[in-house]
């Protein structure tokens, strides 16, 4: 799968590993675990002393904690320059709640922790705090046959007693390199929320969008020069049901996108979809062209075919099958595809690879392809919404050439500029080409053409 590109920056290991894929969750449950060297120390900062006794919101019987107050400061020092600083605090109410007190924070090759430190206020006793020196570095584990090497990591501690009526609270500094000039404020959880805080502090002349995803649009306030501050009060806890949507397809948040001063486009910028997907199609640039062996083997695995969906059948056979599912995403590589020689020579990669290697041969029969950047699960992304990416797979939408119909080919889509679209997925094994798996129907995509990028959603396939 391909890396999605926001990350919550850092989070209690309940808050968040239920919305986590099984591998994740089992690091966070051996941290919780093994970390076991934290000890009572100097008093808790004034900010959680303030927290420790304020009135409760209702909230459900079942809920395990409290978010007490949370606060995001991102300043943008420059295009390449972003420092985000993060504090919350967590009231435990039930004996489930002591996973809040396990707390894990996300880096890699371009982004730095400047530091990360957590505090318990028990009931009864003195405060206790954890930093650094008590932190782990952890990579999760991949999943077996698939991941082989990337460079996601977290640094974990555990903050002591985080039993039910004590408060939890933790903050940490991080500097990264981003890829785009974006942030996503995730600010609703499982947990109810009593206040929730974010402010962006912006170079001169710089100006910013912000659009808000399931939940009523809050007005800024300008606390400084182009520094602005957004707050968020009384917000319910998202209880887990069985078959709900991706997390991102319920839960409150803001995208909020910056454009730096001369008003002419960057290359990393997400005004609207057009934008995201020219992006998308700078990183994938010429990586999809041809190499004499892949030639060669299109050669060959076509020869014997006389109709153009023979030809397609033939290669879609190939990319299923002969071509291994292993991802290698270091760094920018989580989005970008290696070049199709190398895929074709190794005869593995992720879904953007194998994407990229069937654009490749498909265009040496005469076909053009586009890549497809999707949700492996629906609903992460609805019609209507701003410009971002809550996308961790990649796919293909062919078109067809004039006049070819076969009831084979049901995944199917009229576009009003490139015609008759087929979406075919080369990662799944098992789905025929012409069709495409129940998770992807009807889901929302960004389709990248040549000219840009646009959001549409893939047909519905009759039971």
């Amino acid at each position: 799968m391909m890396k999605e590109l926001f990350y919550k920056r850092g989070r209690s290991a309940a808050a968040s590993s239920r919305w986590l894929a099984p591998p994740f969750a089992s690091v966070l449950v051996c941290v919780f675990v093994c970390l076991t060297h934290a000890h009572a120390s100097s008093d808790a900062p004034q900010w959680m002393h303030d927290l420790a006794n304020v009135p409760l919101p209702a909230h459900s019987a079942k809920a395990d904690a409290v978010l007490l107050y949370s606060e995001t400061n991102v300043t943008v020092l420059s295009e390449d320059r972003i420092r985000t600083h993060v504090r919350e605090a967590y009231k435990i109410l039930r004996p489930d709640g002591r996973e809040r007190g396990t707390v894990y924070v996300y880096f890699d090759s371009h982004t730095k922790i400047a530091y990360l430190r957590g505090w318990c206020i028990p009931a009864h006793g003195k405060d206790y705090v954890v930093n650094d020196r008590d932190a782990i570095d952890l990579s999760p584990m991949a999943v077996r046959g698939y991941e082989l090497v990337y460079d996601m990591k977290y640094r974990v501690v555990r903050i002591p007693a985080p039993d039910p009526g004590n408060v939890v609270g933790y903050e940490y500094e991080t500097e990264e390199q981003p890829f785009f000039l974006q942030d996503s404020w995730m600010f609703q959880e499982v947990d109810p929320l009593i206040e929730s805080r974010y402010s962006l502090q912006l170079p001169p002349d710089w100006q910013f969008k912000a659009s808000w995803i399931h939940h009523p649009e809050v007005a800024p306030l300008q606390t400084g020069t182009n520094l602005w501050q957004w707050v968020v009060k009384e917000v319910k806890g998202i209880e887990p049901e069985a078959d709900m949507p991706p997390r991102s397809g319920v839960a409150g948040q803001m995208i909020v996108s910056f454009f730096p001063s001369g008003g002419a486009p960057q290359h990393n910028e997400f005004a609207d979809w057009n934008g995201m997907g020219m992006w998308y199609r700078a990183l994938a640039g010429d990586r999809n062209q041809a190499s004499e062996q892949i030639k060669q083997e299109v050669a060959s695995l076509t020869a014997a075919k006389t109709t153009p969906l023979e030809k397609m059948q033939a290669l879609a056979q190939f990319m299923q099958h002969d071509i291994r599912y292993v991802a290698i995403e270091l760094g920018i590589g989580g989005w970008q595809p290696h070049p199709a020689p190398d895929i074709f020579f190794h005869r593995y990669g992720d879904c953007k690879d194998k994407a990229t290697l069937m654009i490749s041969m498909l265009r040496e029969i005469g076909i053009e392809a586009h890549y497809v950047i999707i949700n492996s699960h629906r609903d992460a992304v609805t019609r209507d919404e701003p410009a971002h990416n809550e996308f961790n797979h990649a796919i293909t939408a062919i078109d067809l050439p004039n006049g070819l119909s076969d009831p084979s080919l049901v995944a199917t889509l009229q576009h009003p500029k490139l015609g008759t679209l087929l979406f075919f997925d080369p990662t799944d094994e098992l789905t025929p080409f012409g069709y495409i798996r129940g998770q992807l129907q009807a889901n929302y995509c960004l389709l990248v053409p040549p000219d840009g990028g646009e959001l549409v959603q893939l047909p519905r396939q009759r039971p």
